[in-house]
């Protein structure tokens, strides 16, 4: 039997054990996150306001296929811009011009486009409270010199370790391996006082997903009057939302649990929450079980939300949904 004395011995050893596990240098995490930062500022769109970006992609599925894309974005500040979207049978414009907008997207846009977004002109991020910085190492990455923060990522008692390299001279994000997910930057280019890469591979669980080809350019003097022109018979006024409030989950829940251990499988699903709180157009965004995708778009199908409120009033709103499949 251990005496309370003990116990309490014991249990003090174990929190200074948990502290040190979680214990970061001060400066450490200040150069980790001055080099994040950096690559944001020297990457991070924003400050060239007209310009044309052409992009090229190739979506890599688990069965051994593939699909090519495009996509490409006319911009002219402040007076608007033009969208085109090719994957496969699908193709959409979209046009802004000052409040106006006219699309023919609808919801019926491929949610690779959404992945595709999430990469351009570069997949950026930033630490926050859960990441934990355990080393800066000097390196070479394609040719040049580098600088990997080595850092872990803590979910309650499951963690991370992952590894950010940014260009030890331009600062700009060389190599991002989060979670299961691995985005490599290649051949940056600049864009006004911005860099951004020419060639982009992203990988799930190490196997490729998406590769991606852009080529932006600076637009001198003004826009051809001809790029907004209306793509369907009609304008739609647009409004920005003065009060917002993200929808927020009622009944979310999630499929039983299997008899193969406690491993987890998150199936991605995208789609939209009504003004009735109800899900509507689910599609699979990120799967790697695609024997579970039927199951997961039918359980996303009962979730209920109180739905999104814009200036006040019921909205609309895109969301994507993780379903969690445990021993399955």
């Amino acid at each position: 039997m251990i005496s309370l004395s003990r116990r309490v011995v014991l249990t003090c050893s174990f929190l200074l054990l948990i502290s040190s596990l979680f214990a970061e240098d001060v400066k450490l995490r200040e150069d980790a996150v001055r080099l994040l930062e950096r690559a944001n500022q020297v990457s991070l769109p924003g400050t060239v306001p007209n310009y044309e970006q052409i992009v090229t992609f190739r979506v890599h599925y688990l069965d051994g296929s593939s699909k090519e894309g495009s996509y490409s974005r006319v911009a002219a500040g402040a007076d608007g811009y033009r969208e085109e979207e090719i994957f496969g049978d699908y193709h959409a414009i979209s046009v802004r011009s000052g409040d106006r907008m006219s699309s023919t997207q609808g919801w019926a846009e491929p949610p690779e486009f959404r992945e595709l977004r999430e990469q351009l002109p570069v997949h950026l991020g930033r630490f926050d409270h859960e990441d934990v910085i355990r080393s800066i190492e000097d390196t070479t990455l394609q040719g040049r010199a580098a600088k990997c923060v080595h850092f872990d990522t803590h979910f309650g008692a499951t963690v991370q370790h992952n590894q950010l390299c940014m260009d030890a001279e331009r600062g700009v994000l060389l190599h991002w391996q989060v979670g299961e997910e691995t985005i490599e930057n290649a051949d940056y280019f600049a864009v006004g006082d911005l860099w951004e890469p020419a060639h982009m591979v992203r990988s799930l669980r190490g196997a490729p997903r998406m590769e991606v080809d852009q080529k932006i350019t600076v637009s001198e003097g003004p826009a051809d009057p001809n790029l907004f022109t209306p793509p369907t018979a009609h304008w739609n006024k647009l409004f920005q939302c003065r009060t917002w409030r993200r929808a927020i989950g009622i009944s979310t829940p999630q499929p039983p649990p299997g008899s193969r251990g406690t491993s987890t499988v998150d199936v991605i699903v995208t789609g939209m929450i009504r003004e009735t709180g109800k899900t509507e157009a689910l599609k699979i965004q990120s799967s790697s079980r695609p024997d579970l995708d039927a199951e997961a778009i039918a359980t996303v199908s009962q979730w209920t939300f109180q739905p999104m409120l814009c200036n006040d009033k019921l909205s609309t709103q895109g969301a994507d949904f993780v379903v969690h499949f445990q021993g399955r």
